[in-house]
């Protein structure tokens, strides 16, 4: 009972606080102490109005949020549909999707962009140190939720210049493996790629609300 009790106080679980399910802008669904870390705008619902994705950042560090060892500002990610009268309806919030600052390796911050394209959105992640690596997750608005519908890992040596990017179609259960050699790491620059595909199988598809990232065993020893 002792240990238990010892367990809860010392990992206490951070309250994150609830988004308004509604709002005029931006800032109607950002907290006090909060801050927009980045933004995107486009249609993701299909009826043609500009769509809000915003991730936010606390101003303030939280003990013991993933780390014993190290405070960190906790991060969320949500999307807001716009409505005929221009006002926003809070779609989503996700608390535990965005990496942390301090989760990048050397690199630092992870956090590499969010996109809004072909009505889906693009959250993408790199950081490492001599070996690289980077996350894509592309989400879509389907069936009156959000639905991560592919993934990219993407992995690459300083040392030998190799790299090798998996494309996963969740939605078709396709995977398909790029591998070859950098010409130009500093650019992305690549030749003589080898590319093979193969079959993951089709299985549910992961929900934004409750994802957090390379916590899933997708392909042998591969983690979304």
């Amino acid at each position: 009972m002792m240990n238990a009790l010892f367990f809860l106080l010392f990992f206490h679980i951070y309250q994150y606080p609830i988004l308004p399910s509604s709002g005029t802008k931006i800032e109607s669904f950002v907290p006090k102490g909060w801050h927009v870390l980045e933004k995107a705008v486009g249609d993701l619902n299909k009826d043609n109005l500009p769509d809000l994705a915003v991730v936010i950042e606390s101003d303030g560090t939280v003990k013991n949020l993933k780390e014993t060892d190290n405070d960190q500002k906790p991060r969320i990610l949500w999307v807001a549909f716009k409505q005929t009268d221009g006002s926003y309806k809070l779609s989503v919030q996700s608390n535990e999707s965005i990496l942390l600052s301090n989760e990048g390796g050397i690199f630092g911050d992870p956090w590499a962009g969010l996109v809004i394209e072909r009505g889906t959105l693009l959250v993408q992640f790199y950081g490492g140190s001599a070996d690289r690596w980077g996350y894509d997750y592309r989400w879509r608005f389907q069936n009156n939720d959000w639905a991560l519908i592919g993934a990219t890992y993407t992995s690459a040596s300083t040392h030998n210049n190799q790299f090798r990017k998996y494309d996963f179609n969740l939605s078709t259960g396709v995977g398909e493996l790029t591998q070859g050699q950098w010409l130009e790491p500093e650019n992305g620059k690549a030749t003589n790629d080898k590319v093979s595909r193969f079959n993951i199988g089709k299985k549910p598809l992961f929900k934004l609300k409750s994802f957090k990232p390379n916590q899933y065993a997708i392909y042998k020893d591969i983690y979304i």
